[in-house]
């Protein structure tokens, strides 16, 4: 009986490490194409969500649960911002764009009553008032007719108080408009932009009602914005824009980057296109 000599030994051992060298590199290289393709689709995702909650935000802008034609009362700064500026980019002097976006909330109260300066809202839709309002929220108070906004000065039970409306107006005692069309809900007052986000890379960042940033989607380089003013066909800059309530449209162009598969930077870039609701409609 004769067994392997020690030429056909190293042969083999040769042969095996070949197969184990091939079978290595394809794994490497299918584990560098997961993390690639994981890597783009966060990208992708983050685009995803970052424009949908902007749009939201956009979509809004100026807008409120009474009707378009309910005539804004009332002056000062917030009251302006919301008439004038619902939606106002800047740009600063590194040449960041930021976006700032005023509305009424999505969730808006039927008031069952109301004073010059005070409603009380349905219990139907709350167990107390304090479960959405605090003193000193800015809030919205309208009907078809009127909007105010005003600035919570007590909140007690069902009823919500604030500063006396001009002329003593009542809401629910307005002959011309449906007292069962009066709602009240929180002004929403958000600021977009990108910033570093402390790890050495940016991130696209929230500020709501002047707080604290919240970062949103992480690994957004750049964004731009430019906008669609009525009678117009062409999208500018911030600085172009004469008259803020004009703006019918707003594109926002974000770039975004992770990491590729041999380590290189992976850019990419998407562009979103949002009708303002309210002045389209």
């Amino acid at each position: 009986m004769t067994g392997f000599g020690l030429i056909e030994l190293m042969i083999a051992m040769v042969l095996g490490l070949i197969v184990i060298g091939a079978a290595f590199a394809i794994f490497i290289s299918s584990q560098n194409t997961y993390r690639s393709n994981e890597d783009l689709s966060r990208i992708q995702e983050s685009a995803r969500i970052a424009f949908e909650l902007m749009s939201r935000d956009i979509r809004a802008a100026g807008g409120s649960a009474c009707s378009n034609f309910s005539v804004v009362e009332g002056s000062g700064t917030v009251v302006e911002r919301f008439r004038d500026e619902a939606v106002r980019g800047t740009t600063n002097a590194d040449g960041v764009d930021s976006l700032r976006v005023v509305s009424g909330d999505d969730a808006a109260y039927r008031v069952l009553a109301s004073t010059s300066g005070s409603v009380t809202l349905d219990p139907d839709e709350l167990d107390a008032a304090d479960d959405v309002f605090d003193v000193d929220d800015f809030i919205l108070l309208c009907n078809a007719r009127k909007t105010h906004v005003v600035q919570t000065t007590g909140v007690s039970g069902m009823t919500v108080s604030f500063a006396t409306l001009p002329g003593g107006y009542n809401p629910t005692s307005d002959e011309y408009a449906p007292p069962g069309a009066v709602v009240l809900a929180r002004l929403r007052d958000v600021n977009w932009f990108v910033g570093d986000n402390g790890r050495g890379g940016n991130s696209l960042f929230v500020s709501r009602m002047g707080g604290t940033p919240q970062e949103v989607a992480e690994g957004v380089r750049e964004l731009d914005f430019e906008y669609l003013q009525a009678g117009s066909n062409a999208y500018v800059a911030a600085a172009t824009v004469a008259d803020w309530r004009n703006v019918i449209a707003v594109r926002m162009t974000m770039t975004l980057q992770g990491i590729s598969a041999d380590g290189e930077a992976l850019t990419r870039t998407a562009s979103n296109v949002v009708s303002m609701r309210g002045r389209t409609l």
